[in-house]
């Protein structure tokens, strides 16, 4: 929806209109091309966690698309020498914090994986309580789990137990979950094997 929105504004935006814009520089068309692909791997990751990475590239392509963007508004604001045509491209021109991704935080003590009872393709996650407020990545694994190119997120959780349905019946999956906060993230959970019902 933001991509979409964005899209609308930069039609609109007199950096983006010719002679301004030059070819290889991405407008509004290119972010409903992206907003469309990440809709679509979206919910092809809902029902198979295998298609996860492909939604994670779209998401990347789509982001480096609207920095693209940004940029370009930016030179030519500059350029321009008026700074209020940074305010009508839909980002926020305010600085946020950068997030630290040091492992500064403690590994869940209690990640459990359980079958959900009455469901097949669907198991329970249960974690221990943290201070402050965070959100738990969980990611799946069907081959290898010393392997990390094998792992795939299958679900980011803001509660101590949440469920996860849709996952592949008659296999053995391995889970492992972390805690990830405004502070970095957590190193992973130990992990765990399941059989999937």
């Amino acid at each position: 929806m933001h991509l979409d929105n964005m899209a609308d504004l930069l039609d609109r935006h007199i950096a983006f209109q010719d002679p301004n814009r030059s070819p290889c520089v991405p407008g509004g068309g290119d972010l409903r091309e992206h907003s469309a692909e990440i809709k679509v791997t979206s919910i092809a990751a809902k029902h198979d966690p295998t298609k996860g990475p492909a939604r994670d590239a779209a998401r990347e392509r789509a982001l480096r698309t609207v920095t693209f963007c940004c940029q370009h508004a930016v030179m030519f604001a500059t350029h321009v020498n008026d700074p209020s045509h940074l305010d009508t491209i839909g980002m926020e021109r305010a600085k946020k914090p950068v997030r630290n991704t040091k492992a500064t935080l403690k590994q869940f003590e209690k990640f459990l994986v359980t079958h959900l009872p009455g469901e097949s393709g669907a198991v329970k996650i249960h974690v221990n309580t943290w201070d402050g407020k965070g959100s738990v990545q969980v990611q799946i694994c069907y081959g290898d789990p010393s392997r990390e190119e094998s792992w795939s997120t299958v679900k980011v959780g803001h509660s101590c137990i949440f469920s996860i349905h849709g996952l592949e019946p008659a296999k053995r999956a391995f889970f492992r979950g972390r805690l990830q906060n405004n502070e970095g993230v957590s190193p992973w959970s130990e992990v765990v094997a399941l059989i999937i019902l």
